[in-house]
């Protein structure tokens, strides 16, 4: 593991997690202190910055973002915060490091008849098929590096990232 990969995986807006399998190296190699500052150094002087914490690392711009930057963040990812709203509905106990199977999660969306949930999922999702539609989601939260899945031939285990904490704690950040 080097910078010059940690570099290439992260400008494509990647948030690393240290419970990931495909991009756990990374945050590992970023845990070590040198390797941190030597990152942090090389993208000051490129105009970023590094953040950690949590078990999760991503990078911002060094500038504090003005009102329309952040107005366009929000606008840009208010879809992965109505997938992990649906996400939390659905099932509270998910944090960080939890495993949430996909025939729980669907079982549970069955049982709920809630208005607001499925105004929320006519948002994201305008199908009707609930089967395809709920298999989107578990693609648009692995696409998002909010979860993945625990055994590639397994498509009803998956591992919830530390990424979700930075998603949480932007939304919290806003109430």
């Amino acid at each position: 593991m080097d910078i010059a990969t940690a570099f290439r995986v992260m400008m494509k807006g990647v948030i690393v997690s240290r419970n990931s399998a495909k991009y756990g190296e990374i945050a590992t190699f970023l845990l070590n202190e040198e390797n941190y500052i030597e990152y942090e150094t090389l993208l000051q002087t490129l105009g970023y910055e590094l953040n950690g914490e949590n078990g999760y690392f991503y990078l911002s711009k060094s500038n504090t973002l003005s009102s329309d930057e952040i107005e366009q963040f929000v606008q840009s990812h208010k879809e992965v915060f109505m997938l992990i709203s649906i996400l939390k509905q659905l099932l509270p106990h998910v944090r960080s490091g939890s495993n949430v199977k996909y025939t729980e999660f669907v079982a549970e969306f069955e049982i709920k008849k809630d208005l607001q949930l499925e105004e929320k999922w006519q948002y994201i999702f305008k199908k009707t098929d609930r089967k395809q539609s709920s298999e989107k989601f578990f693609e648009r939260l692995e696409k998002e590096f909010i979860v993945e899945k625990i055994d590639k031939n397994n498509k009803d285990s998956y591992l919830v990232l530390n990424s979700l904490d930075y998603y949480l704690s932007f939304l919290e950040s806003m109430i």
